[in-house]
């Protein structure tokens, strides 16, 4: 049998969702990321007028739906503390996340610079909420 804290899912996908808009702020790499993804200003302020709640919407169902399943996952294996939580995140990160940074490097020549903006982003989200997550 396994249990899974809604609460602690909520939480951890809250809290995501902050280190990303830290992470893409312009005090950290917002502006380096606009400009690998050839995003003018002018764009973002015609996104901002336009209302980017459904892009936020989208964003925190799938994260979610990711923390979800990292907390199925975790108690199928028992995970109970914050330091094996945070392990498993960052195990999560190796299988899942950073393989495909280097498949867009190799197929799609993504610049390096903008792989790792995305993928540090993801790769500490899911260390902190695992540790959230197994911890709760």
């Amino acid at each position: 049998m396994f249990t899974i804290n809604i609460w602690a899912i909520v939480i951890a996908a809250i809290v995501s969702f902050m280190i990303s808009a830290v992470w893409y702020s312009s005090f950290l790499f917002g502006k380096d990321w606009l400009t690998l993804v050839k995003i003018s200003e002018n764009e973002v302020n015609t996104m901002r007028a336009a209302g980017m709640w459904r892009s936020y919407t989208i964003h925190l169902l799938s994260t979610l739906i990711t923390l979800f399943v990292l907390a199925f996952a975790m108690s199928m294996i028992g995970i109970h503390n914050a330091t094996d939580g945070a392990f498993i995140g960052f195990f999560a990160w190796l299988g899942f996340i950073a393989p495909y940074g280097v498949l867009d490097y190799l197929w799609r020549k993504t610049p390096v610079r903008l792989i790792l903006i995305d993928s540090i982003c993801v790769l500490l989200s899911l260390v902190i909420s695992g540790a959230i997550l197994a911890a709760w």
